[in-house]
């Protein structure tokens, strides 16, 4: 008697378990870190990493919007009450890009 053959949707299906529990796992594990710089007196902090960015930065129609999305409302709040100039955007933007793991240095 021959052995029942695999089908490609139980395969596919079983792929697909393995891969979910491997996310899982990992979700769960991976606790968002990050990483805090200083401008113009104040501290700053952003995630390490580009996947814990809000998913809003998606959506932003600006620099402007990705960094405001990125640092999020308080600190970008906290940014333009140092009355910044379109220099400290610049240098404040390429701090939070470098940061969080945005910067040209990542290999894109």
């Amino acid at each position: 008697m021959a052995a029942p053959r695999k089908t490609a949707a139980s395969k596919t299906s079983l792929a697909a378990k393995q891969a979910e529990a491997t996310h899982n796992e990992k979700t769960e594990d991976e606790t968002p870190e990050f990483a805090t710089f200083e401008f113009k007196g104040e501290t700053y902090e952003v995630p390490t990493d580009p996947l814990d960015i809000p998913m809003d930065v998606a959506y932003a129609e600006s620099e402007m919007d990705v960094i405001e999305v990125i640092v999020g409302p308080e600190q970008w709040e906290k940014f333009r009450n140092t009355r910044p100039t379109i220099r400290d955007f610049r240098k404040f933007s390429e701090l939070v890009l470098e940061k969080s793991g945005q910067g040209e240095d990542e290999g894109n």
